[in-house]
């Protein structure tokens, strides 16, 4: 009998294949007691195999593939930083002497401990960052001696699919190298590391899968449908059909939006529509090419100097960052936006890391204002670098046009300062503010007044305006872009930006959902920043709509209050979004 599965899908396809079950996890760590005279030997057991895992780390760390994501070089040095954590590195230590147990029961205690601390922490962000935490332990027990996998060993399968119960973005420096074809977890949230790094990666996964492994056997037939997030374990013969169906379709889909990569994005009624890339550094720059973006709607600076582990990267190192990225993209436009730090984000030697709420605390250009030595030597970097392409600066979370005001005299401040020094840059450089604050969009004349360009941040407004932390599982049913108030508070957005003729473009997640396009284009919207990956997707959708044949449908969705209500009339919208031509 056939078993379904949903999971979180992170994109990538449909693979079908046999079960490759890894159930080396701590949750499956067995106590044994120890005698006095072996203690020493065991934790020096202990010690070997965290030497061993940072070892690991640095060895991915100098190795990472050039076309992996830019954040995984961030989040193996954060790793790495862990290890160096008392609470990691001594403490199962103590636990083998005063309990006189193996390494491996040490570190489920250990484990355990640190999980329950995290749990009663009163922010909903940290409680997040225990999986980080647990992840580094993990692999710690893994390197115990007899219980390390072997990612060679995937080699012996043809189509293995990777059933777990957790992977680190390290381990998926491995995992694209070997002979899986998907994977699925049976934890990680939509904000997870594993999940930025794994969505990026084009390989068809899931995660969140709970319980799993104790569903699946080694060597089940299993379906992985990474695009709605199903797993079927052992598929009765009709579904194992309709779903090689769908694989094919897949496989046809991408080789038809590779036909219109060269093809100028206007609707079928003659609306142009212009799209461009997100990226994290120049290693994505390829996939813009591939893509044939329009330029850069959101180049994520902050990646510059996560990757630094506790070096705060130079001006020199920045400014050479810079000019790579305006020379490879030549006319096109590069928007930079500047280092959005905190929450997530915060490198080792910031002091922001103990923001009771980080969220609502010191991040984004807020610290960039406090930290003003930095934010100058960034923007001295930018603007040097702006007479090698068409670079233009973005500022992240602008709360008000006063803010922003302050910005400017730090930019106008350091103009004056290259002018002094004599050297060259663009001065007519475009700048853009990040709406992503509810008083941002309820403010938003001033700040128009005084940018050239606006981009919407779409995944932090509705963090804001609903009332939800993204990062929190617990709560994640309400982040819904398509509550009545978020589409109000867009259509304010975009219907005043489009009065005062100051482009407007959505950079985040929404950009990039098909579904939601035809609203977005109906409610006046005409840019979209997204990452490389779903420009043609997007495009394809957009070559395929007639906006006046939809005008009356979006206006109804504009006044609906009714939630429900909406997810029909979005439905009614792309009545022909899933035909084999739109997939």
């Amino acid at each position: 009998m056939s078993i379904l599965i949903h999971g979180i899908g992170l994109g990538g396809g449909i693979t079908i294949g046999q079960a490759f079950i890894l159930d080396k996890s701590l949750d499956e760590a067995t106590a044994y007691t120890l005698e006095k005279h072996e203690l020493k030997a065991e934790v020096i057991r202990f010690k070997d195999a965290v030497l061993q895992t940072k070892r690991e780390l640095e060895l991915l760390r100098a190795n990472i593939p050039h076309d992996a994501p830019t954040e995984l070089g961030a989040f193996l040095s954060l790793s790495i930083m862990m290890l160096g954590d008392t609470q990691i590195s001594q403490a199962p230590v103590d636990i083998i002497i005063q309990e006189e147990c193996n390494a491996e029961w040490a570190i489920k205690l250990q484990a355990d401990k640190l999980s329950c601390q995290f749990d009663e922490m009163d922010d909903d962000y940290l409680k997040e960052r225990k999986h980080d935490v647990i992840q580094v332990l993990e692999r710690i027990f893994k390197n115990l001696e007899g219980n390390k996998f072997d990612w060679d060993e995937s080699k012996k399968l043809e189509q293995g699919i990777l059933v777990t119960h957790d992977l680190s973005p390290a381990d998926l420096v491995h995992f694209k190298n070997s002979n899986f074809t998907g994977f699925l977890t049976e934890v990680g949230s939509l904000t997870s590391h594993t999940v930025i790094v794994g969505r990026n990666l084009g390989i068809p996964a899931i995660v969140g899968a709970t319980h799993a492994r104790q569903l699946i056997r080694e060597d089940d037939l299993i379906i992985l449908d990474g695009i709605d997030g199903v797993l079927i374990v052992n598929p009765e013969k009709v579904i194992l059909t309709e779903y090689k169906k769908r694989q094919q379709l897949w496989i046809e889909s991408r080789a038809k939006l590779y036909a219109i990569r060269k093809d100028h994005t206007v609707t079928l009624d003659d609306v142009n529509v212009e799209l461009y890339a997100n990226i994290d550094g120049v290693s994505d720059l390829n996939e813009v090419n591939y893509s044939n973006a329009m330029g850069i709607g959101l180049y994520r600076s902050e990646f510059l100097f996560l990757a630094q582990d506790g070096h705060v990267c130079s001006e020199d190192e920045q400014f050479e960052a810079y000019v790579r990225m305006a020379r490879i993209m030549k006319h096109l436009p590069v928007a930079i936006r500047t280092a959005d730090l905190g929450v997530d984000k915060t490198p080792s030697w910031s002091e922001a890391n103990n923001a009771l709420n980080p969220a609502l605390g010191l991040t984004g250009i807020r610290l960039s204002l406090v930290e003003s030595v930095f934010f100058r030597t960034q923007l001295r970097a930018i603007l040097r670098a702006s007479q090698f392409g068409n670079l233009q600066i973005l500022f992240p979370m602008i709360s008000s046009s006063w803010e922003l005001k302050q910005v400017i005299n730090q930019l106008q401040y350091v103009k004056d300062e290259l002018t002094d020094e004599g050297i060259l840059f663009n001065r007519n450089i475009k700048i853009g503010a990040m709406i992503e604050i509810p008083s941002a969009a309820l403010a938003l004349k001033g700040i128009l007044s005084q940018v050239d360009f606006v981009s919407i941040g779409t995944n932090d407004l509705l963090q804001y305006l609903l009332a939800m932390d993204r990062n929190d599982e617990s709560v994640s049913y309400l982040y819904n872009p398509l509550h009545p108030a978020v589409i109000k508070v867009l259509m304010l957005i975009i219907k005043s930006c489009n009065r005062y003729g100051v482009p407007v473009s959505i950079c985040g997640e929404m950009a990039s959902d098909a579904n939601l396009t035809r609203l977005l284009l109906g409610m006046g919207l005409r840019r979209f920043s997204m990452h490389p990956a779903n420009i043609l997707n997007i495009k394809s959708v957009i070559l395929n709509t007639n906006l006046s044949g939809a005008a009356a449908i979006v206006s109804k969705i504009i006044k609906t209050e009714n939630m429900e209500r909406i997810s029909e009339l979005v439905e009614e919208l792309n009545l022909d979004l899933h035909t084999p031509n739109l997939i």
